[in-house]
């Protein structure tokens, strides 16, 4: 659930699902956003620029940047571009994010819509005991096809005393090949000390991301474990997303419970038939060396799609920003005026350095692939101490 991972997939997170999303918005802007793009860009050059070089350098950030193209056009770009992100998540794009989101403000924060309002009062729980969230769970089904619908959500919840919960979340990220990439996060939350069906999980550094989960309905009757949750939550890219998820004990949602969840999703002005049902089989990875060969292959299709678009767009921009900074230059001062140069030559380098760079990099990502199950159980035991 990259709602839940921001800090990891925005990261995210719930956020690289912000992230791919918001390195579009700020980067490479379409023409209906000229004049913002160049605000943004001026703002980018004179206050992030080392962590704009090294995003343009970076075999990651650039294949996020091919895969974003990728979506230009599309009906559902904006998800295509988070999909982009949850693929293409690296350090080097969670330091450009940090600057150019969060420190210097250079993009501004996409505004609250209220497609996730609060939820309708008496709609949730009025006793929730966060010990009772302990063990592994399951995302069963999801309402949110951006951030809840993700395979073998395996997650393991750990209430160190009353009223806290903290939570290891895995997750896959499918690729269109078939092929699959691991993702995981922790996260901490802590309960309203007046309203017990509502967890925050706030304070957190990245993004200043903060999600708010209320409990709608919860059964532990054997066989037939259930919590679901509705949640929304804000950061410094986005206020506003949100969606809901139905976590049960078992891998799949337990048939003979739907009646009851579809009535707790109502009164919460939810529509259960509309959440889709997750695959939690979590199986095993193909072969190494086919693995290898067909995210090779991926990438050089994400490439292949985005580079000339890209190349079309990194042209236009530095003219735009070029011509838009030119009366300010003079006012620059020369470590400025030294970066911004070392930051052209690094552009014009892009074309001949990104097929070579971007093998190098799937290769680093394929030798990290590890097996999930095994992981998964390892590192629940590793975080919480103890056998679930």
């Amino acid at each position: 659930m990259t709602s839940l991972a921001l800090a990891a997939s925005v990261a995210a997170g719930p956020l690289a699902a912000v992230s791919g999303a918001t390195f579009a918005a700020s980067s490479f802007p379409g023409p209906a956003h000229a004049a913002d793009g160049a605000a943004i860009g001026k703002c980018l050059l004179k206050s992030c620029q080392v962590p704009l070089a090294k995003c343009v350098t970076n075999p990651g950030c650039l294949a996020n940047l091919a895969c974003i193209q990728s979506c230009n056009g599309k009906a559902d770009e904006s998800a295509c571009q988070i999909r982009c992100g949850d693929v293409f998540d690296n350090p080097v794009i969670a330091e450009f994010n940090d600057c150019a989101v969060s420190q210097k403000k250079c993009v501004p924060q996409r505004e609250n819509d209220n497609s996730y309002p609060p939820p309708p009062e008496g709609s949730l729980v009025t006793k929730f005991d966060t010990a009772s969230f302990t063990g592994r769970w399951y995302i069963s089904a999801g309402l949110n096809q951006i951030f809840d619908t993700f395979p073998c959500q395996v997650h393991f919840f750990e209430s160190p005393g009353p009223g806290k919960l903290y939570g290891k979340l895995n997750w896959r990220v499918l690729e269109p090949d078939g092929e699959f990439l691991e993702r995981n996060a922790v996260q901490r939350f802590v309960q309203d000390p007046k309203e017990p069906g509502i967890l925050y999980n706030h304070d957190n550094e990245y993004l200043h991301y903060q999600d708010d989960w209320y409990i709608l309905d919860q059964s532990e009757a054997k066989g037939e474990e259930f919590i679901l949750v509705y949640y929304r939550g804000r950061n410094d890219a986005w206020d506003g997303y949100g969606g809901a998820v139905l976590y049960t004990k078992a891998p799949d949602v337990p048939e003979a419970a739907v009646p009851r969840i579809r009535a707790a999703a109502k009164k919460g002005g939810l529509d259960f038939d509309a959440f889709l049902r997750n695959d939690n089989s979590c199986k095993a990875q193909a072969d190494a060396d086919e693995a290898l060969k067909l995210r090779e292959a991926y990438a050089s299709r994400q490439l292949a799609i985005g580079e000339r678009n890209l190349q079309e767009r990194l042209t236009a921009e530095r003219n735009l920003i070029s011509n838009t900074v030119v009366a300010e230059e003079k006012e620059l001062s020369s470590e400025a005026k030294t970066a911004l140069g070392k930051l052209e030559a690094r552009l014009e380098a892009y074309e001949q350095s990104l097929e070579r760079a971007v093998e190098k990099e799937v290769k680093a990502v394929e030798d990290e692939v590890e097996a999930v199950e095994e992981e998964i159980v390892k590192d629940a035991r590793s975080i919480f101490g103890r056998k679930k």
